[in-house]
């Protein structure tokens, strides 16, 4: 039987509610009680359960619209039975987009709610949200389709502020090197209180998918800096300020990147070539393995939400027919390629989905530094190279120079299973460390305590490991 989940009626003066999040998505199981979506009225935000077992069929309000109490948002049922024919979203647009005559008054009352700009309305949690962590609402925008700023898109602006959205000005100085005759951009920081002479133990960062030194290396520089490390942070070939032929990030060739930068590291009068470590976030945190494995110059690894097994990874961002349907299409670009010599190029978040909370984040970072470019145009060949791309398979080589793993359990981007397989093949000395309530994102902000941890927890495994 199909069950219409409905916006409930949470107290008596409630004429609309807001969707603000979708705990599932069209096609996946649900559970009778389990939570289904998050809503939002004027008064008070909370969760919607699922109304029965099976699977949920349609979403007809999506994440930022609105609709009256009882109006039917989503549909819950088995595969085999037909849906009713009230269930479109069409028809759900259209009872949203003309309320009733008793609505209209509470819609006008939120509409006199606009920003400081006087562009959007803010929802009174939003508003309440901006006040606590300092949040300009001039400067945010909705992501909804209802113009209507909600408590995430506060949420995500702030975290993009905080990871680095601003033009803040660089601690480290600008310096270039090569990687296989590619000239390669990157910042080196030096410890304020070094001393003419003295060599420090010192790390390269290495960046995720997006191959931007910007995004996480560089606060994480800072703070080693600070706690006395030499720190250089760079783009990938290609990426950023980086030479090469943009947007082709072939996982070897980044990882070269990787050894180059110790290379030049090493060559600095200010480190002692000895005592050198790599720490990689996500993408590059794979990198950071796989770059110590074959290369004994470094002494120890710092893997920060890393993949480890490319196609598990890929494989994970995807439902099953999801998954053959990727592969079908790498199938024909593959073939495609021995006839006409070119991969068909695609967004990168067609081949890394992002989930909900990670896609925010980097669209509020997209419109606040547009020279980040943060969604580049890759080759589809590049997802057939990250499918084939195991720094897991090569972890145990590393040894007996240390590695640790940290991870959050609500990553929902990059399962914490990826730290958890590649410890259990790492050998020692290897630590894991997966932190509570931290997702993919949201701890890259230098004033979030998850931030400070893992800096705490970095600088105390590199002091013991580059003594």
């Amino acid at each position: 039987m199909v069950t219409e989940v409905v916006m409930p009626k949470l107290g008596l003066t409630m004429q609309s509610g807001t969707v603000t999040k979708w705990h599932k998505r069209e096609g996946d199981p649900v559970k009778q009680g389990e939570p289904l979506l998050d809503i939002e009225s004027e008064k008070i935000t909370t969760t919607v359960e699922a109304p029965a077992d099976g699977v949920l069929r349609l979403i007809t309000v999506r994440e930022g619209e609105e609709c009256p109490p009882a109006t039917p948002v989503g549909y819950v049922g088995p595969l085999d039975e037909p849906l009713p024919e009230a269930a479109s979203r069409p028809a759900v647009a259209a009872a949203t987009a003309a309320p009733s005559a008793a609505a209209a008054p509470a819609r006008a009352e939120r509409a006199a709610e606009p920003t400081e700009a006087g562009e959007y309305a803010v929802s009174p949690a939003a508003r309440k949200l901006a006040r606590e962590l300092g949040v300009d609402l001039s400067k945010v925008r909705p992501s909804g389709r209802s113009r209507r700023i909600t408590t995430e898109d506060v949420e995500a602006y702030h975290a993009a502020l905080q990871a680095g959205a601003g033009a803040e000005a660089e601690a480290g100085r600008p310096v270039a090197f090569y990687s296989d005759g590619i000239k390669l951009a990157g910042v080196l920081y030096l410890p304020p209180d070094l001393t003419t002479g003295e060599r420090r133990p010192a790390l390269v960062l290495c960046a995720g998918i997006q191959g931007l030194k910007e995004l996480g290396p560089r606060d994480l520089a800072e703070r080693l800096m600070e706690a006395g490390f030499v720190a250089l942070t760079f783009d990938y070939r290609g990426f950023g300020q980086s030479e090469g032929p943009r947007w082709q990030p072939w996982p070897h060739e980044q990882v070269r990147d990787a050894r180059a930068a110790v290379t030049f590291l090493a060559q600095q009068p200010q480190v002692d070539p000895e005592r050198i470590a790599v720490l990689g976030i996500s993408m590059g945190g794979g990198h950071a393995i796989s770059a110590a494995a074959v290369d004994p110059r470094i002494k120890s690894v710092v893997a920060i939400e890393p993949v480890t097994d490319g196609r598990r990874w890929l494989r994970s961002l995807r439902r099953e027919w999801e998954w053959r349907a990727f592969q079908e299409r790498l199938a024909q670009d593959r073939a495609a390629r021995v006839t006409s010599g070119e991969s068909q190029r695609l967004s990168l978040y067609e081949i890394m989905v992002p989930d909900p909370d990670t896609r925010m984040i980097l669209d509020v970072l997209a419109r606040m530094r547009p020279e980040l470019e943060l969604e580049p145009q890759l080759p589809l060949a590049f997802a057939e190279a990250l499918a084939e791309y195991r720094p897991e398979a090569v972890v145990d080589q590393i040894a007996p120079r240390g590695i640790l793993f940290i991870h959050g359990d609500l990553d929902l981007l990059v399962s914490p299973d990826e730290s958890r397989q590649a410890a259990a093949r790492a050998g020692e000395p290897k630590r894991l460390v997966v932190l509570p309530n931290m997702g993919h994102l949201n701890w890259q902000k230098p004033g979030h305590p998850i931030f400070a941890h893992i800096v705490e927890l970095a600088t105390g495994w590199l002091h013991e490991q580059l003594r």
